[in-house]
């Protein structure tokens, strides 16, 4: 249908005037249910593609809550758009007002089950959350969804998965959305911190944000947006003289506890020996800027394994024998390197964007 768009803008359906003079003008007929047929069907194609990032805006309440949310999901419009990665925005400002909202998401996240990949899903939460002792929920226009109802719809999906609930009372999500192979994000450490929750704006911001980038890879992972966002609501709340009323939290190893700022920069301990997260969310990263590197799935996949042995070697070496864990670690780091390299040369190659 955008074909014929471009070409005959103006002409209204069947009843058009004859752009080519001397055809008669039912010649025209089938040309044009193709073309509109060709249409619908690349329409119904790129909606059935799992896309890379979903994003929901909720309910705003008022007028000022939804121009903040509205920022910050183009905020993260743009991100995508640097990154190269499909998104999908769901709320007041997304395309379908047709459908609500809630079929939506659970549309698009039965779209991204049929996904086979090594790199995560982001489901990225903006707006209100409500918390009444036993149900989480994430307030969207018209009927909500609960964090129990949402995990049912993320089961089927086997890619892995970087969920960040930015909304107040967002808490009570980590233990009902923890599992294998997913980041949960949330914006509060529990259902009772009710106020709005300034969260959502700095986590965005945190991806395109130089000192965000601790390991100064050029880009920022899932790990260090939440420690930069943690940081800066701190901050926000100690310059504005006022008592902070949200606390973040990162979960990722499948515990259903979550740690805060504190735990990851490990700068507190973690009460009953529990592990601190954040070594899954260090993996899943996006580029600060369009001349990042860029890996493949393969690549992904070896960085991992190669990183995974770094992580055993730590823990099993640095207390005991560090001079055994430098020899053992130089081979693996000069994979690592190597494999960066040769990444960056192909980026180079195939030029700006990587196409």
């Amino acid at each position: 249908m955008s074909i014929v768009s471009k070409q005959w803008g103006t002409l209204p359906a069947c009843h058009a005037a004859n752009p080519w003079p001397g055809i008669a003008s039912w010649k025209l007929t089938p040309l044009w249910l193709l073309l509109v047929v060709v249409g619908a069907v690349a329409r119904a194609d790129d909606a059935a593609k799992p896309v890379d990032v979903i994003v929901v805006v909720g309910a705003p309440g008022t007028d000022e809550f939804g121009e903040a949310f509205g920022q910050w999901s183009e905020t993260w419009k743009a991100t995508c758009q640097r990154a190269g990665l499909t998104m999908q925005l769901i709320g007041p400002a997304g395309d379908d007002r047709e459908t609500p909202d809630r079929d939506q998401l659970q549309a698009a996240l039965k779209r991204s089950a049929s996904a086979d990949s090594v790199r995560p899903l982001w489901l990225i939460l903006i707006g209100h959350g409500t918390w009444d002792g036993a149900s989480a929920d994430f307030n969207l226009v018209g009927p909500d969804v609960n964090a129990k109802e949402l995990n049912t719809w993320l089961d089927p999906i086997g890619r892995p998965l970087v969920i960040a609930n930015c909304t107040s009372s967002s808490g009570p999500f980590v233990n009902r959305l923890s599992s294998r192979n997913r980041v949960i994000v949330t914006a509060t450490k529990s259902g009772s911190e009710q106020n709005f929750a300034r969260f959502g704006e700095y986590f965005a911001a945190a991806f395109s944000a130089a000192d965000a980038d601790l390991d100064h890879d050029d880009s920022v992972s899932v790990r260090e947006a939440f420690l930069k966002a943690a940081v800066d609501v701190d901050r926000f709340y100690k310059e504005q003289g006022r008592l902070a009323t949200e606390h973040a939290l990162l979960d990722d190893n499948d515990d259903r506890k979550g740690s805060s700022a504190a735990l990851v920069l490990g700068k507190a301990t973690s009460k009953g020996g529990a592990n601190v997260d954040g070594e899954l969310a260090s993996r899943f990263s996006i580029p600060i800027s369009d001349g990042g590197v860029r890996l493949t799935d393969e690549q992904l996949a070896l960085r991992d394994e190669l990183e995974s042995k770094l992580r055993d070697l730590r823990d099993r070496l640095s207390d005991v024998d560090p001079e055994q864990l430098r020899n053992e670690a130089l081979p693996i780091l000069l994979e690592l390197a190597k494999l960066y390299g040769e990444a960056d040369a192909s980026d180079t190659e195939k030029g700006p964007g990587g196409e």
